[in-house]
């Protein structure tokens, strides 16, 4: 399964009562269609300057906690049935994980179509990177702050460049076995790092690179790293995107990216966009971590998905959000998603 082609075509559909519709019909028929973003372990190796992780007081606070392997095929039977995507990593970095391999195989004997990893890539090596794609991960997503090696290393605290570049090598061979298997960069972008982006090719063309995601630097927590304004890159940014999708295609790169980055930054860092699948993210965005499950009402290790719909009559707020205006659907949900996608 392409989840980037089932992206583009939900991308297509503009009326958000018309995905709700969908959603409801997907969940009265009990079929696949949550997105469960997994941290199982809250941790990571690096201290990025543009993540909560460099705030001690929320670290020392929040970010504790690894998931037991033996409760992983349990977590599985709660859901897995319903996901259309696993992502290993969302908040935290997977790789800390000693059991990824086998939470792979979990999922995929409960017919997770997508399963893909969220990873700033420090950690991995040949021997994990071989296991984890004949397990049948389907993606590595590999973070990145930099495209030179200042800047990476500076925004990307404790990361080393040299060894980012070593492991996008080894993706690249690893995929001359598994054709299948594809590598995407996601790359959060300030007013210090944007302009790198015109080398990105440069330096990075000779990877096997099938998706880049552009992503505006967003206040997530406290973080060492304190300018959140992009007012001084706004009338450029049409220009680069216009440069990176031309290069994109050259290469047959799927390209995602905001389609605008103005935003009332004075009331809130929140990019006004067309993208309506925003409204359903409550919906479909199941994150679980070994401190929190999606809905604080659910007890996963008590009840099943199904269960939870019923009691909860999951199915007939669907409905009702068929027929519920756009304003009405944001007040809970503004902050989910804050970025429209566009897809080369």
């Amino acid at each position: 399964m392409d989840i980037y082609k089932i992206l583009k075509f939900n991308n297509l559909i503009k009326s958000h009562r018309i995905k709700f519709f969908g959603l409801w019909l997907l969940s009265i028929l009990d079929k696949r269609y949550l997105a469960i973003q997994f941290d199982p372990v809250l941790a990571c190796n690096l201290r990025c300057k543009m993540c909560y992780f460099t705030d001690d007081d929320y670290v020392k606070s929040h970010m504790k906690g690894i998931f037991q392997e033996k409760d992983l095929e349990d977590l599985a039977k709660v859901n897995f049935k319903n996901a259309l995507k696993l992502q290993i990593g969302c908040g935290a970095e997977p790789t800390l994980f000693k059991h990824n391999t086998n939470l792979i195989e979990i999922a995929k004997k409960h017919r997770v179509p997508y399963i893909s990893m969220v990873t700033n890539g420090n950690l991995l090596d040949a021997q994990e990177i071989a296991a984890l794609a004949t397990a049948g991960l389907n993606e590595f997503i590999l973070s990145m702050h930099g495209v030179t090696k200042a800047t990476y290393e500076d925004l990307m605290d404790k990361g080393v460049y040299e060894k980012f570049h070593e492991i996008l090598q080894l993706i690249t061979e690893q995929k001359k076995q598994y054709p299948n298997l594809k590598l995407r960069i996601n790359y959060t972008f300030n007013t210090d790092n944007f302009y790198q982006l015109k080398e990105f090719f440069n330096l990075y063309g000779g990877y096997a690179i099938d998706i880049i995601q552009l992503r505006p630097i967003d206040k997530i927590g406290e973080t060492s790293y304190a300018n959140f304004s992009l007012k001084a890159i706004e009338n450029d940014y049409a220009e680069m995107t216009h440069f990176l999708k031309q290069e994109a295609t050259k290469r047959s790169i799927t390209l995602l990216y905001p389609k605008s980055i103005n935003r009332q930054e004075k009331e809130s860092l929140i990019v006004k966009t067309d993208n309506n699948s925003s409204y359903l993210m409550p919906y479909t965005y199941c994150y679980v971590s070994p401190k929190y499950y999606w809905k604080e009402d659910f007890n996963w290790r008590e009840e099943s998905f199904s269960h939870w719909k019923k009691r909860t009559h999951w199915n007939k707020t669907l409905f009702k959000n068929i027929f519920k205006s756009k304003k009405e659907l944001e007040k809970p949900n503004r902050n989910m998603l804050n970025y429209s996608v566009e897809l080369n």
